[in-house]
């Protein structure tokens, strides 16, 4: 599954080493780095972003200092790393709802990164999230994931169910209303339905960007599978069919 993983560390040697491992894992085809960011902070509201790499990163600011307070109180660059890849990710975490998609994660980050600590962040596909976390043991790091696909399947599914069972239960009421009550439910239910109606407009456009992205994931795995040699092929093989069968389930529900 791919999932964003944000792992911290108490210092540059073992932030170091655990990127180097994670890009060697990589290597392996052990797990897919779609994107992943180092990041150190170096004061109060102050990082340093210490190393960038893969496709969707291109928006990143430039490697150096960046100020926190420039980008937002939730997690600092470490929210903007993730908002960055969670935005490219689905195509759609805007203002109104990218802090319900990584609040709960960068709660339990934030916390971790006292000045001089490190964090990296990355987007990536793992089959068995053990892999990650045997090798990151060694470098004393903590780590704190999320399935993203999930998060936004759930959240979506919850917009659209609290839209249902407020317009339902506004009809029950309009069955026993008074007359003089009517306009005003009536009213009230035309609104619900046109908000509805609006949020399943902003669901089909997130959802053909979500299937542009996983489009363009199954080429990078294609692209892999080319490079890779035969006994890495499989398991490539078998990221690709489960992006494929996310597809296909996407599609379904539209």
């Amino acid at each position: 599954m791919e999932n964003l993983i944000v792992i911290t560390f108490q210092n540059a040697q073992n932030a170091t080493d655990g990127l180097n491992r994670l890009k060697e894992l990589d290597e392996l085809n052990d797990i897919t780095i779609y994107n992943i960011a180092l990041i150190r902070k170096t004061a109060e509201a102050q990082f340093e972003l210490l190393h960038r790499e893969g496709p969707d990163t291109a928006d990143f600011p430039a490697t150096g200092a960046i100020a926190g307070t420039l980008i937002g109180a939730i997690g600092g660059p470490v929210g903007m790393a993730i908002g960055m890849m969670t935005g490219t990710m689905f195509g759609y975490v805007d203002e109104d709802t990218t802090e319900g998609f990584y609040t709960d994660l960068m709660g339990k980050v934030k916390d971790r990164l006292s000045t001089g600590t490190f964090a990296i962040v990355m987007d990536v596909e793992e089959d068995n999230e053990v892999v990650v976390d045997s090798y990151m043991e060694s470098y004393n790091a903590v780590i704190d994931r999320m399935d993203m696909t999930d998060m936004v399947e759930d959240y979506d599914q919850e917009q659209q169910a609290e839209l249902d069972r407020e317009i339902a239960a506004e009809e029950d009421a309009l069955k026993n209303a008074l007359d003089e009550d009517k306009a005003a439910i009536k009213e009230k239910i035309a609104k619900l339905k046109d908000a509805r109606d609006k949020q399943m407009v902003k669901y089909k456009a997130r959802a053909d960007k979500r299937e542009k992205f996983l489009k363009e994931r199954i080429t990078q795995i294609d692209q892999k599978i080319k490079a890779a040699e035969e006994r890495a092929k499989e398991k490539l093989a078998a990221h690709e069919e489960k992006l494929k069968g996310k597809l296909s389930k996407l599609k379904a529900s539209l």
